[in-house]
């Protein structure tokens, strides 16, 4: 059983970086990820912090997604918050093995000493989904564009839909901190646009990453 539940942490650790149609990485940040969720683990204090930065999609791999959401679900029901009540949570769930299983909820929690940097974190990670989000908005609008039969009018008011829905339903505490987020977003993917090997995030301590 052991041997089966490493096996999950080591397949859940060799994420799939896909490569978009342009040649450039979707905006991440794996380690910042696990950070963030090790934090919570350690500190049940910390989900105060990141509660109005994230939600299980802000996360870019798979499993710390399903991770996160277990964290909000003992959150929202006032249970307390470490290694196994998470996992518990997430055998409820049904996704304890798609989260890597226990294993790799204890190499989580591992990375950190401390929550003192949590909310930083979350706020590059929920920079890094903002960004994902947006090109995915701009793709949608230039095929729209592209369209000969797409109304000009309909498209500006689309487009527009679009930007405002990003920016309400991401930080939701503070209107001012989502213009600082996105107005990063823009600048990071205009940087990651200038550069020759297309790559964007933050740098990762982790080989196995």
């Amino acid at each position: 059983m052991a041997g089966k539940t490493a096996n999950n942490y080591y397949k859940q650790n060799q994420v799939s970086l896909q490569i978009n149609e342009n040649g450039f990485l979707p905006p991440q940040a794996l380690d910042l990820e696990e950070a963030v969720l090790g934090a919570l683990l350690l500190e049940k204090e910390a989900v105060i912090e990141v509660l109005d930065l994230l939600q299980p999609e802000s996360f870019y791999k798979e499993a710390h997604q399903l991770i996160f959401k277990a964290i909000v679900d003992l959150s929202n029901s006032f249970q307390g918050i470490d290694i196994l009540t998470v996992a518990e949570q997430l055998k409820r769930n049904g996704t304890l093995e798609g989260a890597g299983g226990a294993v790799f909820l204890a190499q989580l929690s591992s990375r950190v000493h401390s929550a003192v940097h949590v909310e930083f974190h979350a706020r590059i990670v929920a920079q890094k989904y903002i960004q994902r989000q947006l090109i995915r908005a701009s793709t949608e609008i230039q095929e729209k564009a592209y369209d000969p039969n797409t109304d000009v009018d309909d498209l500006l008011d689309f487009s527009e839909k679009k930007l405002f829905d990003i920016g309400q339903g991401n930080i939701k505490k503070d209107a001012a901190k989502i213009e600082d987020i996105i107005r990063m977003s823009v600048k990071n993917m205009e940087e990651a646009g200038k550069r020759e090997d297309g790559l964007s995030g933050v740098p990762c301590g982790f080989s196995e990453l």
